[in-house]
């Protein structure tokens, strides 16, 4: 199955939104605070203010961004570039970049947090200290509640001069929840030749995430703790 087959309707495949494997994800230092409201649900997050997620600091910049590429008609290639936030196993949030020249609008772009957002406000992004601009929810799945807009070669440019996207939702209290994306070694991936194949992506994807194994690791310990009161071990519930 092809890359391209994968983007549906314009909207990038969910799988690449999320850290499927910690080295390609950022992991930033200031957890992020769900929120309530519109259709989306409270999800389990550690408590923050109006604090921005800091970009973490990379010795290799290009090492921010994970980049998947798979060939279409007539001799091209349609490719995804991503960089996901997380802190201790959680996901924070999102930016992606569709770049396919088999599509109608060959540039697009999508930004998620996590669930609990208040949906009306939109998600504000923001390039350094440029326009903010704010963009409807579209979607929310399981895990996160995304964004996305058609955009050009302008705004591709300012991200290649960038230092920070940021992401600007509204949590609980009606306060900003900050995510930044850091723009550093954006430029180098975004127009250098080395690129994962989806099938490359999707082998390396099965392995579990740090919040998966961390699921694990709990549902283990919740056994052995049953089977030392005599009880039988319980089978874990899903997480919420």
């Amino acid at each position: 199955m092809t890359l391209k087959k994968l983007v549906v309707a314009g909207f990038a495949v969910a799988a690449l939104m999320m850290p499927s494997f910690g080295a390609l994800a950022q992991d930033a230092t200031t957890p992020a605070a769900p929120a309530e409201g519109g259709a989306a649900p409270a999800a389990p997050a550690a408590d923050a203010a109006a604090a921005p997620a800091a970009p973490a600091a990379n010795a290799n910049p290009a090492a921010n961004w994970l980049k998947v590429c798979d060939p279409i008609d007539g001799g091209k290639q349609a490719c995804i570039m991503r960089q996901v936030v997380v802190a201790n196993g959680q996901f924070l949030g999102s930016f992606l970049l569709r770049d396919d020249p088999g599509q109608e609008s060959r540039l697009l772009a999508v930004a998620a947090v996590p669930l609990g957002v208040l949906l009306p406000f939109g998600l504000t992004w923001q390039i350094d200290g440029g326009k903010p601009i704010r963009v409807p929810f579209m979607l929310c799945d399981p895990q996160s509640c995304a964004t996305q807009l058609v955009i050009n070669e302008a705004y591709v440019n300012s991200l290649k001069k960038g230092g920070v996207l940021k992401l600007t939702a509204k949590n609980r209290q009606n306060k900003d929840l900050v995510i930044d994306i850091t723009l550093a070694g954006f430029t180098s991936v975004y127009d250098g030749a080395a690129a994962m194949t989806f099938d490359e992506f999707n082998k390396q994807s099965t392995a579990p995430s740090a919040l998966e194994k961390q699921l694990q690791d709990r549902a283990e310990e919740l056994r052995k703790q049953l089977g030392t009161d005599g009880a039988a071990p319980a089978t874990p519930a899903a997480p919420q």
